[in-house]
Parts: structure tokens; sequence; C-alpha cells
């Protein structure tokens, strides 16, 4: 299986430990990838990637429900350079930019329905990875779009706080996505239930 590392940090590492031991003879590799790639010809048998990414052809499965996208910043780098009070504000910050699977630079879509604003921001920095782009922000380089879930303990450590928070958006969530006319292994298809599982706690 290929995925996204988000995904791959919220959906499948809480679950994949208690997966082995339910299923130990069950046969897992699982390659950890934001770029898009060709699945079929480098051996995959399913993807997984948010809602509305999933290529054209294939068959595509939801996850999970829609994700909450958000911008942080370190407290640090807001008392510095100020708050942004409105979304056209974000234009005048130093943003740590990313880019998508398919090589273009993400837009930040704050707000949903008719008052969603999409945004290209400035930055000087452009990042090809959550984690490190998470890490930067903290380090007060600069402020970050990104899911919710993927901060929400910086959040309550004091480390990030939300900018902007009445533009929160939401965004599609994970889905898996497999070839249309091949037929879906049973071990697979037992994988992506196990996914769909709350994990023990939530």
């Amino acid at each position: 299986m290929t995925t996204l590392r988000d995904a791959a940090e919220l959906l499948i590492a809480p679950r994949l430990h208690s997966f082995r031991k339910s299923y130990p003879d069950v046969e897992v590799e699982v390659s950890v990838e934001d770029r898009f790639i060709d699945m079929v010809a480098e051996g995959f048998d399913a993807g997984i990637r948010y809602g509305g990414t999933v290529p054209e052809g294939m068959i595509a499965s939801r996850l999970t429900s829609e994700l909450e996208w958000i911008v942080v910043g370190s407290p640090a780098y807001l008392n510095e350079r100020g708050r942004p009070a409105r979304p056209e504000d974000l234009l005048t910050h130093e943003c740590i930019r990313i880019r998508t699977g398919t090589d273009h630079l993400c837009k930040w879509e704050l707000g949903d329905g008719d008052r969603m604003v999409s945004l290209d921001v400035p930055g000087l920095l452009t990042l090809g990875d959550s984690e490190l782009s998470i890490r930067m922000a903290e380090e007060g380089g600069g402020l970050f779009y990104c899911l919710q879930v993927r901060v929400e303990d910086k959040l309550a450590a004091g480390s990030l706080e939300v900018v902007l928070p009445d533009w929160t958006s939401t965004g599609p969530g994970f889905h898996a996505y497999y070839v249309s006319h091949r037929q879906v292994p049973s071990a697979l298809r037992t994988f992506l239930d196990y996914l769909k599982a709350p994990v023990a706690g939530d």
C-alpha cells in the first residue's frame, strides 16, 4: 500500500500493531510517499489519499470523516509579527508552504461554503513534509496550514496557537483507492476495514 504521510501518522500508525496481533499471517507493506505515484506500475494493491485527489479510473472508499484544517503559528512569531485578523492579512506574513503530491504549491483554503477564501500565500520556505513544517512553525519560522489533529498536542502544550480561529475549513477525509477492474484481495479488504475502526480510547 502507498499512503500519504499524514494518513500514515494519523490512521495507520495507531492501528498497525494491533492489526498485526489480530492477523499475524497477513503480510503488510506500506510505502509512505506524499507525491503521486503510478500505483499499478510500482506494484501496490491500494493507496490512501485525501478524498477529491484520488486518481481517475480508481475506485475510492472513504476511511474517515471530513478533516479540519487550520493555520497555526508559535506565540513568539505572533507576538513579534502580529496576529492576522482577516485571511488577507496572511499575505503580509511569512508562511511555510508545502507542495502537493502533484508538485503544485498548496493553496490555503480558509472558511467553508460561500465564504471560503483560497490564498496563494507568500513565503521563502517551502517544505515537502508536514512534520518538518510543524517543527519549523513551533520554532517561529512562520505560519503553517495543516490538519488540526496533527497539532492538537502542540496546541494543548502552548507551543502553537490557532491563527484566524473563525476561518477553519473542512476538507474530505482519507480515502483508500484501488484499480476498478481488479478484484480486491481479501487480506487488503480486511486491512482497510480495520483502518475504519476506532482506535481504543477514541
